[in-house]
């Protein structure tokens, strides 16, 4: 006790000490004054900034609420708008592009689009915000630090079987120039495939429902947007599998533009670079020339579509994986052929 006494009373001498030397110093005692007064400030200021954050908190779980529990409009789609700065500028960019250009491909179905407060930065986060507001699809932009800005998109799985589904990422152009709608209708074709993977499968679709899709698409990449090369892969193949299946269907003045759609997209694909996609579209031109010279017979064309389907082919026999189908297959083949030898298992009891 008499340690403590002590201490307290070294503190309350260094004090008096302290508030003589300020009165004997006006100087000292109004810069002590500005500084209470600047103190005063900052927990004012750090006051206010924590009732915001709370308030901001608040709000975006209401809405998050309110999300989750309207469930009279069909599909449910979040834009995150993001901080200051460039992310904001993207978020407001992809906002504009699923309201003004998502219907194109949703075939008349109800979507509500929502505008979610605050920001939004990876993977897991934007998983926990799904699972909080039941959305269909969020999209928000992130900017890591060297980079000029992403668009990302998650989609909810289709089914409960479905495992949960991975954001994709695309790369925004360095120029806002290039914001242009071009770029505005593509990102909300990328939304759109993201919400419905079967816009990639054009045979899973009517004509009179597949023909405007594929006609969008050809009218975007006509206008050469500044989209993620990604992005433009994808478009520029579901637009050449949307015409083949359009001409198989029966619609006369798709076999032509079918042909050279093909033939177009073949004429850009890398084959080093992208050997999947190489081949795909081989099959696709040759699939279109089969077609187009049944129309109208030409061996010319004939010839050419065979020429193009046995590449594929041979590029296909040298895939690793195809080699390890067929030693599955083969396999197969050498178990069924020894499950018909019944009768020598049974002579020998077994053995062989």
């Amino acid at each position: 006790m008499d340690f403590l006494s002590g201490i307290f009373k070294a503190l309350g001498d260094a004090w008096a000490s302290v508030e003589g030397g300020l009165v004997g110093t006006p100087q000292l005692a109004g810069i002590g004054l500005i500084l209470l007064i600047g103190a005063f400030f900052a927990v004012l200021v750090l006051g206010l900034a924590a009732l915001v954050r709370m308030a901001l908190g608040l709000r975006r779980t209401a809405l998050a609420s309110a999300v989750k529990r309207d469930n009279e409009v069909g599909a449910r789609i979040l834009v995150v708008r993001g901080g200051a700065g460039r992310r904001s500028a993207i978020s407001a960019f992809l906002r504009k592009a699923v309201e003004s250009h998502l219907k194109d491909y949703m075939f008349g179905g109800p979507f509500r689009v929502v505008a979610y407060p605050g920001s939004l930065e990876g993977d897991e986060r934007a998983q926990l915000l799904m699972k909080r507001t039941d959305a269909d699809l969020i999209l928000w932009a992130e900017d890591p630090r060297g980079s000029k800005g992403f668009a990302r998109i998650l989609a909810r799985p289709s089914n409960t079987f479905e495992t949960a589904r991975t954001p994709v990422t695309f790369a925004m152009p360095k120029d806002k120039t290039d914001w242009d709608d071009a770029l505005n209708r593509a990102m909300a074709y990328a939304a759109a495939k993201q919400f419905r993977p079967a816009l990639g499968r054009p045979q899973d679709f009517r004509p009179e429902r597949l023909q405007p899709v594929v006609e969008s698409l050809l009218s975007i990449l006509d206008q050469k947007p500044k989209a993620d090369q990604a992005l433009l892969a994808e478009m520029v193949d579901d637009a050449s599998a949307g015409a083949l299946q359009l001409a198989f269907a029966g619609n006369d003045a798709w076999i032509d533009r079918s042909v050279d759609i093909a033939r177009s997209t073949l004429g850009e694909i890398n084959r080093s670079a992208a050997p999947d996609r190489w081949i795909a579209a081989n099959i696709t031109l040759g699939r279109a020339l089969r077609l187009k010279a049944e129309k109208r017979f030409d061996p010319v064309m004939l010839r050419e579509g065979i020429a193009h389907l046995t590449e594929a082919l041979e590029a296909l026999r040298s895939e690793p994986r195809l080699k390890l189908a067929e030693s599955a297959a083969q396999a197969i083949g050498e178990a069924q052929k020894l499950l018909g030898t019944r009768r020598k298992f049974s002579i020998s009891g077994g053995g062989l």
